[in-house]
């Protein structure tokens, strides 16, 4: 989160412009904002602008959770007791794969810059690295071992690993940790009868704090020799805790659908033939939604994390000016690290 030291004239005159940004929606733009009062900081008014973004919900307030199309852009859960908690549904809505996706014109229109370049990214606090270490084939399963490094910003973390594999039908899960040097492994055993692609799920948790977990999902294939990429056959969209599956093709079949967080896993529930009840679990965790079918006679295993991150919206910023306000986030008690950047700020 931002931390700069100003002196009283600019903390006076920050708290007046983000005043004045509060009533964009009713008295003019963001833009107007920062054309009529030239005189303060360029840093403190892109401050206040992001600040704006993070720490309000937006007209209608619960633009999120629908295909709505905001008014005014705020990304904060509406009712939130919490200063950086953002809408697990507004940010899901920013990443470009989703059908109810924003286009950049539309959120520079809510936001009011039309003048400044905006860019939003949202990432997850750790990063974790998946490689398939080892394969022993037998008669009936196929043992697999993984190695899976785990590190922070800051360098590696010990961490707690909580893993799934999904086959088709067959599910299972692993645990373990990893070391001081943020590195672990898990080993897992699919029959053999179960061949086709498979999807390896990883939800590592920082020891020193149960609200940094974060995701990854690596595919590989077992006794199966095509490996096909996400997406290829589905458009999966998670919005207001359901799932929507959109067929990429006309004779795609679903079989199985499944939901992953740390804690918990469940088989989906059909609300219809191409929508799932997203289960809301009191987890500190990202879900992983995993849907398993076939097209014709293919096999395929495609997945989705909700919140829908992590993800980069807007303003390519290459060879350009770019203004970085970077915060710590809580989406659904889990933390995130979410940046608003700014181009240049024109007259």
């Amino acid at each position: 989160m931002p931390t700069e030291s100003i002196d009283t004239f600019f903390a006076c005159t920050l708290l007046v412009s983000v005043a004045l940004l509060a009533m964009a929606s009713l008295a003019g733009t963001m833009q107007a904002r920062i054309n009529n009062l030239p005189d303060l900081n360029k840093n403190d008014y892109l401050n206040a602008i992001a600040e704006y973004i993070i720490t309000n919900s937006g007209t209608p307030e619960d633009w999120g959770a629908s295909s709505t199309v905001p008014s005014v852009f705020g990304l904060s859960r509406n009712g939130s007791l919490f200063l950086y908690e953002v809408d697990i549904d507004k940010i899901s809505r920013l990443n470009s794969q989703s059908s109810y996706a924003l286009s950049y014109v539309q959120v520079l229109n809510a936001t009011r810059l039309r003048n400044i370049a905006l860019g939003i990214s949202v990432s997850q606090i750790l990063s974790i690295d998946v490689a398939l270490a080892k394969i022993e084939p037998s008669e009936s399963v196929t043992d697999y071992t993984f190695t899976i490094a785990v590190r922070h910003a800051s360098g590696p973390v010990n961490a707690t690993l909580q893993c799934y594999v999904v086959a088709g039908a067959f599910t299972s899960k692993a645990y373990n940790t990893t070391s001081g040097t943020g590195l672990g492994y898990v080993s897992v055993q699919i029959p053999n009868s179960a061949s086709g692609p498979a999807l390896l799920v990883v939800f590592a948790r920082a020891a020193f704090d149960d609200r940094i977990t974060s995701y990854a999902a690596y595919s590989f294939t077992h006794l199966w020799q095509e490996q096909l990429a996400n997406s290829a056959f589905l458009t999966l969209n998670p919005l207001n805790y359901t799932l929507s599956v959109v067929y990429n093709f006309p004779n795609v079949t679903v079989t199985n659908a499944y939901a992953f967080s740390y804690n918990y896993q469940t088989n989906l529930t059909a609300a219809s033939s191409a929508s799932y009840a997203i289960p809301n679990w009191v987890d500190k965790s990202p879900l992983v939604l995993v849907v398993c079918g076939y097209n014709d006679t293919t096999p395929f295993i495609e997945w989705v994390a909700y919140p829908n991150v992590p993800f980069d919206f807007g303003a390519n910023f290459a060879n350009a000016e770019k203004n970085v306000f970077s915060y710590v986030v809580t989406i659904k008690e889990t933390f995130y690290k979410l940046t608003i950047s700014f181009g240049d700020v024109k007259g």
